[in-house]
């Protein structure tokens, strides 16, 4: 199964993949570039073209191409492993049919593979839907390659077709297709225009059903939801996709700009109309106010790798302007291009596109600034110098907070000072006033920060799956390497009670890491050995990341609690923590 992974790694170089993203120089006879995964002014990331590997002196990234894939899209192994294969020309090999229990991810993935495929029969078959969908402007074309589908007005179609195809109710339910009551189970999606929801690498994870509009007008279900989404299920978390991605992320690399709207139907007409730079929130990721921040800086994040420049074209209503300003504050924060689309009061981008493609073009042309946005909308309201003043302070100010650079809050000061007529100084001052009081408890800024210390420990995670995926194939074919042996020098290295913990938290995930590992390696025990050294010494860098992090928040909590204790003990273990850190640092660039 490994021969995959091989093939790959042949036909595609680790430079070609990479620059496949972001902008790379070369540098002697390696390459290098501005890390995609944390801000930075100057390069730090290194490409070595021999190993086919990477490494970040800035935030620690480290993989071949597999995990950069994995990284920069936000999808897992078996998912670049499918992106790079489409990229490369290599057809994947099939597990065998009865290890399919063995891998629940690759079960689910295959059950709403079904159910899209069954969707997109039943569409066929009926002429209602499509008859909706073009009176919409939605065309043939466009219809196909969104997969839409149909999911008929009947209790259990889609639960029968699935069960007889051999697959059991309980995954059923998991993957959010089915429901259970108390009198039986039946199916989620009924009397629905089915848009499939996809991850980066084009596997279905999710639908989103849009009730029948004939079936509104002849009174069923009236009290339903317009949209009906899949719920949280092991492959989807509606706070942190983005529809369309898959179809979109190549389009804002080259395009260098993304846009986002808020519903598919929205979305779906604007690549119709050649906006193929477009995602959408679905009513979730980003709009809803009960998501928290860090959902929204996931899905930013992503964006942030392939552009900085964001233009948000949600609906023309004061719920769109909302939302719209809650998600420019997270893009600010990271250090974003935020500008917004002016849409009409009561019309959203389908409306518009529906009615005159021109105008739309017109809009996204004409979007301005989030700042001059807000500016112009106070300025409209009121030409009082003091309500002014104060709309500026309320809606102005939190979003001059999030930008880091001081030259552009100067230039915006001054543009406040000319379209409002505030004097400049006076802006400068109560800005000033406002930072002070503000800064420090803004919420957005500790969700980056929390975030930044969840990414040493989702690398570690990585590590330790890529750690026990071989242990755990090896311990099973009892082949090729001493398995007793590296759980010595891992204990040596990490200590043997988080190698305990980590044996407990993976072992349900036992056969599935097995397989990846035999993908990834096959009979190469050159490149096992070697590579096992080199992700244990990773392991424990990771590892000894976390403490720094543990040290210095001990030292903060003390600090804030105003008790009095002697920091030496603490700030010596962090020097040692340090030395070390560099010490498997200088070993890694021999």
């Amino acid at each position: 199964m490994s021969s995959s992974v091989e093939k790959i790694k042949e036909r595609l170089s680790i430079v070609d993949v990479i620059s496949s993203y972001i902008q790379v120089e070369q540098s002697g006879k390696n390459f290098k570039a501005k890390c995609p995964f944390h801000n930075e002014k100057t390069p730090s990331f290194f490409i070595s073209t021999d190993r086919g590997t990477y490494y970040c002196f800035g935030c620690g990234e480290k993989g071949d191409i597999f995990s950069f894939v994995e990284k920069f899209e936000g999808i897992d192994f078996m998912g670049s492993l499918k992106l790079l294969a489409d990229k490369a020309g290599v057809t994947l090999e099939s597990r065998n049919k009865n290890e399919k229990n063995d891998d629940k991810k690759s079960l689910y993935y295959e059950i709403l593979e079904e159910a899209t495929n069954f969707f997109e029969i039943n569409f066929d078959k009926n002429t209602g839907p499509r008859a909706y969908l073009m009176s919409r402007g939605i065309t043939d074309l466009t219809i196909k390659s969104f997969r839409v589908g149909y999911a008929k007005d009947e209790w259990r179609s889609l639960a029968d077709y699935l069960i007889g195809k051999g697959y059991k109710r309980k995954d059923l339910e998991i993957v959010g297709l089915v429901k259970s009551s108390s009198s039986g189970f039946y199916d989620r999606f009924r009397g629905r225009i089915m848009f499939p929801i996809s991850d980066s690498s084009g596997r279905i994870i999710a639908f989103s059903g849009r009730i029948f509009a004939n079936e509104i007008q002849e009174g069923k279900d009236i009290s339903e939801a317009k949209y009906l989404n899949s719920p949280d299920t092991p492959l989807f978390n509606k706070s942190n996709v983005l529809f369309g991605i898959d179809k979109a992320k190549t389009s804002i690399r080259k395009r260098g700009y993304s846009i986002i709207v808020e519903g598919q139907m929205d979305l779906i007409l604007s690549h119709q109309a050649d906006f193929t730079n477009t995602v959408a929130v679905s009513g979730t990721a980003f709009t809803d106010s009960t998501i928290d921040n860090e959902s929204r800086i996931n899905n930013l994040g992503l964006i942030r790798r392939l552009t900085p420049n964001i233009i948000f074209a949600y609906d023309g209503d004061s719920a769109g302007v909302r939302a719209a300003s809650r998600s420019a504050l997270i893009a600010l924060s990271l250090d974003m291009q935020v500008k917004i689309a002016e849409l009409p009061s009561g019309k959203d981008p389908a409306d518009i596109i529906l009615e005159n493609i021109e105008t739309w073009k017109d809009i996204i042309k004409n979007s301005v600034d989030i700042v001059t946005f807000h500016l112009n909308r106070i300025c409209a309201s009121s030409n009082d110098i003091r309500q002014r003043g104060k709309m500026v302070r309320d809606i102005i100010f939190p979003f001059l907070i999030m930008i880091k650079s001081s030259i552009e809050k100067s230039s915006y000061i001054s543009i406040i000072h000319s379209k409002t007529g505030i004097p400049s100084n006076a802006i400068i001052e109560d800005f000033d006033v406002y930072e002070r009081g503000h800064i420090v408890s803004n919420n957005i800024n500790k969700d980056t920060n929390i975030l930044l210390k969840k990414e040493i420990i989702s690398r570690r995670e990585s590590l330790e799956k890529r750690l026990l995926g071989i242990i755990f194939w090896k311990d099973k074919d009892k082949t090729g390497i001493d398995t007793l042996n590296i759980y010595k020098s891992i204990e040596e290295k990490i200590g043997k009670d988080i190698l305990d913990k980590i044996l407990i938290l993976y072992e349900p995930f036992r056969d599935a890491l097995a397989f990846e590992a035999e993908m990834w390696y096959g009979d190469k025990i050159k490149d096992i050995s070697r590579d096992m050294e080199e992700i244990i010494l990773n392991l424990e860098e990771e590892i000894l990341n976390e403490r720094l992090v543990l040290l210095l928040d001990k030292i903060n909590q003390k600090n804030v609690l105003g008790e009095d204790f002697d920091p030496g003990p603490i700030l010596i273990d962090y020097q040692k923590t340090v030395e070390r850190i560099e010490k498997i640092k200088n070993h890694r660039l021999k």
